[in-house]
């Protein structure tokens, strides 16, 4: 089947080619001090056009689960580039949408903001095989200022992913990208275009910038589902919008991420730490991060573990990513890590399970349950996640945001509950990471 899926796919991939517009316009930039967008959750938030208000909250963290668990999968494919990883799968871009315009006149875009992620795509108009969802689609010919990638340009031979071809007669960089075992498929033609940056409520144009190249997609093929907007790619790669934007932004960028539950916009910065958040207190942590070929994620170097007094050494990875929910580590690491939590609080998960596997549940009947601090021992210090990031409220029960990898050796992720009112900024030239508790609904910048 899913070969048959990929021989479809390619006829109509190599059959089909975007007109080509020379013309550019002059678009203006922020200097160094960088400038600043919201984030919303794509289902807590009211402004996300996958917003639905008649979700139960067990509902929405049930769906938080599976598409966590589906995002996971996608980077142990992407990590392993092994087709067997789930039969199951269902694309999941991310949990934090943001708004961008593409083109001239500019399309407002909705789409993921991933750190784990190199290429930035959208689906694409004409849409050949494609999925139906909730947002606008790009239309290329539409835009003066678009133009097809060439086959030679250093973006399409730097370009991470199952497949580049170029046809040398029509000189066009087409892609594709496959899920799991191949029975889901983007991909389209790579092309440049002006970028530009809005609040989400539509103010003043914040900065513009020409000549982004990113993934017209028109050939979308399996499981994708009108959850799926397209992706920013925030990655570390040669292709990732932030090393594009490069010198504009000093090759950094930063983001402060708050509870979905309390509907407030996360924000996420190009050029910097935000400034104005409201700091809670304890030291900032500088980490390197690691980069592994041909990943583009952000991999930190994990040495320990602890609750309390108790800690477990490790010489591990964990890969930091704002598209999964959940934190994954190793079965044989998660293990011990539930034995630790159980002595810390005195209580025992429940059998009966609110939600679906691998989260663990305590309660109802630990009423005096007091849900511990973890610390995950990095290079360059510890990081503290306190109680709220690691453990969220359902019902009567208290359920631990760190889950279990389908087997040890799957790449371990660091995932946007744990990440919450920490400013996190990225920096690509010194190849560092730096937290700092904040108080992220504070923002205003």
């Amino acid at each position: 089947m899913s070969i048959l899926l990929l021989y479809y796919f390619l006829t109509n991939l190599l059959s089909y080619t975007y007109i080509q517009h020379p013309w550019l316009i002059e678009a203006k930039t922020r200097t160094n001090d960088g400038f600043s967008i919201d984030l919303f959750h794509r289902y807590y938030s009211p402004k996300s056009p996958f917003y639905n208000s008649s979700l139960s909250p067990k509902e929405l963290f049930q769906r938080l689960v599976l598409s966590s668990n589906s995002r996971h999968r996608q980077i142990i494919w992407q990590q392993s580039n092994i087709g067997e990883v789930s039969t199951n799968l269902i694309p999941n871009e991310g949990d934090y949408l943001m708004q961008i315009s593409v083109g001239t006149p500019p399309v407002q875009l909705v789409a993921a903001a991933v750190t784990a992620s190199d290429l930035t795509w959208f689906q694409c108009i004409p849409c050949v095989l494609c999925y139906p969802h909730n947002t606008t689609n790009f239309d290329p010919q539409a835009s003066r200022t678009y133009m097809n990638l060439p086959c030679d340009a250093e973006h399409c031979t730097n370009l991470n992913t199952d497949h580049i071809n170029c046809d040398q007669n029509e000189n066009l960089c087409r892609y594709w990208y496959t899920y799991g075992n191949a029975t889901t498929i983007t991909g389209g033609v790579m092309g440049t275009d002006t970028f530009s940056f809005t609040s989400f409520d539509g103010d003043e144009e914040q900065a513009a910038f020409p000549s982004i190249t990113f993934g017209c997609g028109y050939q979308q093929a399996g499981l994708f589902d009108s959850n799926s907007a397209g992706v920013v790619g925030l990655g570390n790669g040669p292709v990732s919008l932030v090393s594009q934007l490069g010198p504009s932004i000093s090759y950094k960028f930063s983001y402060c991420l708050t509870y979905p539950s309390s509907h407030s916009a996360s924000k996420l910065r190009f050029g910097g730490m935000l400034e104005d958040t409201s700091e809670i207190g304890g030291l900032t942590l500088t980490t390197p991060f690691v980069t592994n070929d041909p990943s583009s994620s952000y991999s930190l170097v994990l040495n320990g573990i602890s609750v309390g007094q108790m800690n477990l050494n490790m010489d591990k990875e964990i890969i930091i990513d704002t598209g999964t929910t959940l934190t994954y580590i190793d079965p044989s690491i998660f293990y011990n890590l539930e034995a630790m939590v159980n002595d810390a609080i005195g209580a025992s998960p429940v059998s009966n399970n609110p939600l679906v596997e691998p989260v663990l549940c305590y309660g109802p009947d630990d009423a005096a349950l007091n849900p511990p601090d973890i610390v995950f021992q990095l290079d360059g210090g510890d990081l503290v996640l306190k109680a709220c990031n690691i453990f969220f409220v359902l019902d009567d029960y208290v359920c631990l945001s760190i889950a279990k990898s389908p087997k040890d050796g799957d790449p371990m992720v660091l995932g946007n509950m744990a990440q919450t009112n920490l400013d996190i900024e990225f920096d690509l030239l010194s190849k560092t990471v730096r937290l700092t508790p904040k108080y992220c609904s504070q923002e205003t910048s």
